[in-house]
Parts: structure tokens; sequence; C-alpha cells
């Protein structure tokens, strides 16, 4: 992706929070603690790939939001669906469990450089470093929002019988 001179790229974190907020790549390194994860992953299109990232972890800033849930319940959080969407338009879905330290405790990274390189210019990366394939790594990332999953539809057990 080819930087944009003079503009300053945004993250929206919307959807099932008390809070919305709308972040900076600057704003992602200054307001929390900065985790670097050095990863490789296969490109579809350029093979191998090894990179170091640094950033915030996802969990944590989407935390700042206010998530709509009971953070005590268990089985309350593990309902809630992270869609994260690219300024391409590239979208990935990761579930809160796979983020939650009682659950998966992935360090999910929103990352603001890209092996020593900041990404002010391009925005921020979603890096999934646990992924075998890059299909994840959304650049530029434009939202992240939050939501419950849907309701199952009753299935032959939960219908009412004549």
């Amino acid at each position: 992706m080819t930087p944009k001179s003079g503009v300053e790229h945004h993250i929206a974190v919307v959807g099932a929070v008390d809070r919305p907020i709308v972040l900076s790549v600057a704003e992602l390194r200054e307001r929390w603690p900065q985790r670097t994860a050095a990863v490789t992953f296969d490109c579809a299109t350029s093979g191998p790939r090894a990179h170091t990232f640094t950033g915030p972890l996802l969990r944590e800033v989407v935390t700042a939001a206010g998530p709509g849930f009971d953070p005590a319940r268990r089985k309350d959080r593990s309902r809630f669906l992270l869609e994260v969407t690219g300024e391409d338009g590239h979208a990935t879905v990761l579930s809160w469990a796979e983020i939650d330290e009682d659950f998966g405790d992935s360090p999910v990274l929103l990352a603001t450089a890209l092996d020593g390189a900041q990404l002010d210019g391009i925005g921020a990366q979603l890096v999934v470093p646990s992924d075998r394939c890059g299909a994840r790594y959304i650049s530029g990332i434009t939202q992240v929002r939050l939501r419950t999953c849907p309701s199952p539809i009753p299935g032959p057990a939960e219908e009412t019988r004549d």
C-alpha cells in the first residue's frame, strides 16, 4: 500500500461498546503499552514473509471503549466477535475468546510499526501472530466493530410439538 502524504489514518472502535472511540496511529502508540511480535507467515502472492510488528494489544484497545458484556461472565464474553476492516475493503473476524486472557489469550496487535518503520502514513495493521497464513493481516485498518453472535435458530429439540 502506498502512503498517502499528509493524510492521518484513524481507526474507529464501534458497535457493542459503551464509548465508541476514534484513534490515530500515533494515539495507538502513545496510549497503550507497545508489544513486539516477530512473525513468519505464508503470503499467497509472495510466499513466506518474516516481519517484526510493534503495537498495542487489540484486547486492550477495545477494552478502553467499554465492551458491551459483563467482564465477570465468561460465557457472556465468549459470544462476542470482532470485525476488523481495512481501507481497501479487506475484512476479517476474530472471536473475543481468541484474545481474552481466560480463553485463547492470543497476542493480537494493532501494529503501529512494521520492521521499525512507523505506520502513521499507511495506517495500523492487524497482526495475528498465531496464524500460519497472512489472510487476517489487515492493512490500513479503518474500523474495529464489536458485535454479538447471532441468536441460534431453534432446532428440532427446541420446537413446540403438537
